[in-house]
């Protein structure tokens, strides 16, 4: 049981950081816009425009690590076991 609980543990873990890699994860916090700086080709001003994008930030990264971790210390704890009595 507890080499099952790790693994999900280790899973967990994984999947965290390669979806947080993966969406371009942001040391900030969490962005459902992204601004795009674009420069109009006749004027040559700079604007900016948003694009609608989930960029995730480090509280979602420190929520799947953390949730690993907590899993794994649970593997850790000795449970005692009752004896039956003749």
């Amino acid at each position: 049981m507890r080499s099952v609980i790790r693994g999900f543990a280790l899973l967990l873990f994984v999947l965290t950081l390669g979806v947080w890699f993966s969406l371009g994860g942001s040391m900030g916090w969490t962005k459902t816009s992204v601004e795009l700086k674009k420069v109009d080709p006749v004027t040559e001003i700079e604007y900016v425009e948003y694009q609608n994008r989930f960029v995730p930030g480090v509280e979602v990264l420190a929520l799947g690590v953390s949730g690993a971790v907590i899993l794994f210390a649970l593997t850790l704890i000795q449970i005692p076991t009752r004896t039956s009595k003749p």
